[in-house]
């Protein structure tokens, strides 16, 4: 009997272990995420606290092998610690679920899994933003991914999570038939009404839609091979910035034209806004100069808001030697913002990249309002939400990706768009360029990665559409962590009365 016990746990971790990694970064499989926590949480309910470090041992491991896709430069100390960090914050939720659960208990435990796994979802996102939420996996389920405008990204997790935690509860309540059917009716209930609210967003069309013409102009540039081939001096530069940046490394008169005529070209093809993407080019500060008056004097002549991005040599009072930036010129020829990338990749760019303030630019035009930040900045939902509350209509993202996430980060921008109701262009100079509306439907896109397209346009819905999300914030948040608050309190107090 014992032995028929082990081999009962092992194959639930296996299965489980495999159903996760599969959910990982470098796969998103939908159902994937949906059995994972199921085999999951019917081994750790049944495992003794000592057997929860192999389970842990077996979440690094999918770790290792599930994350990879954020390892930019593919270093072996990275690998790792992606699956100790994997490890330790998958674990958190299942942790709190062994320890607050009670078996035989009222319908209402089983939101205990769920509440948890959301709230490690929200802690994590002010460090790295949404990369790992479950709600990723589930890029392909559109209606569902509408619930993401009333409750956050977080309330596709949770409904995800609610599932495993319902169907192991289920089990336990199987010879209970009138318990078991209430149980199945709460959740089936609740998960059609939210796939029924999606179905009717997606498909609910604006007979009288505005739309602007938008274009993608994507450059040569590969900032990614700029890197590696000057490791050297960038790290020189690093440690001691002089100022003194090799002159090589900035971007050749050919391609600063190339990238000019192909703006021109998509303006003489009726854009009204076009967007670079980032760091299109590498300027130093006298090529900068020369740049701005020329993408000023076309904007002018053909009426168009264009944002140019780039990486400029910076300024002598700064601390470290380039910035990552974005500028927008209006119709009129000016200069509406000089924007600096905020969320900067921790190997790539920190070391040799100045941050900016985190506080998204906006202003409003015939076009509605524009906002603008740069590529990893809309991973941040914490500080995308100023978009939301200043009913931003239409978000500029510059981007630049790599094969081994494409095209998930494409596909998180989308997510963005639906929380807070804008519709999104995200030129991406390495992976895929997507145009989202604001109900996250694809409304253009070309993968640079296969093909040689280097404009891309598409016809973008004018006005957003506000949010409950936008306007309510993190309603779903507090909820669950008010709920785990009182189960905690409620087991303490019933624990202090049996002792």
């Amino acid at each position: 009997m014992k032995s028929r016990e082990i081999i009962k746990k092992i194959f639930l971790l296996l299965i489980g272990g495999i159903a996760i990694t599969l959910a990982g970064i470098n796969w998103t499989i939908t159902i994937a995420a949906w059995l994972a926590p199921i085999f999951l949480l019917m081994y750790t309910r049944k495992a003794k606290w000592v057997e929860m470090l192999i389970f842990f041992l077996v979440l690094v491991v999918s770790g290792m092998i599930s994350q990879t896709g954020n390892n930019l430069f593919h270093l072996p100390a990275v690998t790792i610690f992606n699956g100790i960090s994997f490890g330790v914050l998958t674990s958190i939720s299942y942790v709190v679920d062994k320890a607050l659960y009670k078996r035989n208990s009222s319908f209402y435990v089983s939101l205990i899994f769920p509440s948890a796994v959301i709230l490690v979802e929200f802690v994590v996102s002010f460090g790295i933003g949404t990369w790992g939420s479950i709600a990723h996996t589930q890029f392909d389920f559109k209606p569902l991914l509408q619930f993401s405008s009333i409750s956050g990204t977080y309330g596709i997790s949770f409904l995800v999570a609610w599932f495993a935690s319902v169907i192991n509860w289920l089990f336990e309540k199987r010879k209970k038939r009138h318990t078991f059917l209430t149980g199945v009716l709460i959740y089936s209930s609740i998960f059609v009404a939210v796939v029924l609210f999606g179905v009717i967003r997606v498909n609910l069309h604006s007979t009288n839609e505005k739309t602007v013409k938008v274009a993608a102009v994507l450059s040569e540039i590969d900032v990614h091979n700029v890197i590696v081939k000057e490791q050297k001096s960038l790290k020189t530069i690093a440690n001691k910035y002089t100022h003194e940046i090799p002159p090589h490394i900035f971007s050749q008169p050919a391609f600063v034209n190339q990238l000019i005529n192909r703006t021109k070209t998509a303006s003489q093809q009726g854009a009204k806004i076009i967007v670079w993407n980032e760091i299109a080019l590498i300027l130093s500060q006298k090529q900068k100069e020369h740049l701005v008056p020329e993408i000023q004097s076309l904007c002018l002549k053909n009426k168009t808001y264009v944002l140019v991005a780039f990486l400029e040599e910076s300024s002598e009072h700064d601390k470290k030697p380039f910035n990552n930036k974005s500028i927008l010129i209006s119709p009129n020829g000016k200069v509406v913002w000089e924007y600096m990338k905020s969320s900067l990749h921790p190997y790539a760019e920190t070391p040799i990249i100045n941050a900016g303030n985190f506080k998204i630019p906006f202003i409003k035009t015939e076009y509605g309002t524009i906002g603008n930040v740069i590529c990893a900045d809309l991973d941040m939902p914490n500080y995308i939400k100023q978009a939301g509350k200043q009913n931003v209509d239409i978000l500029l993202v510059p981007a630049f990706d790599w094969p081994e996430i494409t095209p998930l980060h494409s596909e998180m921008a989308c997510l963005e768009a639906i929380q807070f109701g804008c519709s999104i262009v995200r030129a991406n100079g390495k992976g895929e360029t997507a145009i989202y509306n604001y109900k996250g439907n694809t409304i253009a896109s070309v993968n640079t990665l296969t093909s040689d397209k280097k404009i891309l346009f598409a016809e973008v819905p004018v006005q957003s559409n506000q949010t409950f999300y936008s306007r309510a914030g993190n309603v779903l948040i507090l909820s669950s962590f008010a709920f785990l608050i009182i189960i905690i309190i409620t087991r303490l107090i019933k624990r202090k009365k049996q002792s």
